[in-house]
């Protein structure tokens, strides 16, 4: 994908032959209108428009992918963002992607799609996007336009999400006024390599994003989780969780969070992310979670 959303072209029939299967039904499904509201209409259209853009770079593997995922939109099943595990990510990339999507899942789960279709279908979208450049990894200008067209339209969603202030009632003697909620944010994750407690230059991206998260959210805590796979011994996997935990907190503090702010503590290869058995790698089980408190 050259840019994002420039005008293009309507596709012939004929050249969509030329590419994958699904792809050929593409301007069938384009001309189709969705049942349901804004948030499919928007899903629908942005899958389509994907579609076409990675037809016309002759990528009909891609455009076959997002050409069956608006043709589920009009069956009525609509997707979910895609999976980390569906693409060969980069190593470095797997951290920030997973952060994104627990992200957007999590939005949906609060009712984003009803809140604010527009934005929630439109974060869906430029998160599979991402996905599919990164996979790519070969043009970063549109990494990084994809990206940021997530994170734009996800600030959107994070608005309409937020608590509604009403006015208060009129002030009554004796009575203590009632403190505006806290929304506490979502837990962010940093993966190490295989028997390593070295923190890759990727997942430093995610590390500042917990400063600066912590820094505006007002929490009182960062609360961290040290974990490994299931590659080795229990004592060592212990000790091996414990230096990762204590390396996300010296990360913290270099970054200007005090030491009473952050909480530690080690699991060692008892809480998988993945359920693995005993002797197996799994990047996506050699982890810090992060919580805010």
């Amino acid at each position: 994908m050259k840019t994002f959303w420039p005008t293009i072209g309507a596709l012939t029939v004929s050249s969509l032959m030329l590419g994958g299967c699904a792809v050929t039904s593409l301007p069938d499904i384009k001309s189709q209108t969705p049942s349901g509201g804004e948030y499919e209409a928007s899903l629908h259209s942005g899958y389509v428009e994907l579609a076409e853009m990675e037809a016309a770079e002759a990528d009909w593997l891609d455009a076959d992918v997002f050409t069956l995922r608006a043709r589920s939109v009009l069956e009525g099943n609509n997707p979910a963002p895609e999976e980390i595990s569906a693409r060969d990510l980069p190593a470095d990339m797997v951290g920030a992607l997973t952060n994104a999507r627990v992200r957007l899942i999590q939005a949906l789960g609060d009712g984003a799609a009803q809140k604010a279709p527009e934005a929630a279908a439109m974060a869906q979208v430029m998160f599979d996007c991402w996905m599919q450049e990164q996979e790519e990894n070969h043009q970063p200008a549109d990494i990084a336009a994809c990206r940021a067209d997530f994170e734009m339209w996800m600030q959107k969603v994070d608005a309409a999400l937020e608590p509604v202030v009403t006015a208060p009632p009129e002030p009554v003697p004796a009575v203590e006024p009632v403190p505006e909620p806290v929304v506490v944010p979502g837990a962010m994750i940093v993966f190490f390599d295989f028997d390593s407690a070295a923190i890759a230059e990727g997942e430093q991206i995610t590390i500042a994003d917990a400063v600066r998260t912590f820094r505006e959210s007002g929490a009182s805590t960062l609360a961290l989780i040290g974990h490994t796979d299931r590659s080795g011994s229990n004592d060592y996997n212990a000790l091996l969780s414990k230096r990762r935990v204590d390396a996300i907190a010296d990360a913290l503090r270099a970054r200007g969070i005090a030491d009473s702010d952050i909480k530690v503590a080690s699991s060692g290869e008892t809480n998988p992310a993945i359920n693995t058995a005993d002797g197996i790698k799994e990047r996506l089980n050699r982890r810090v979670v992060i919580t805010f408190e």
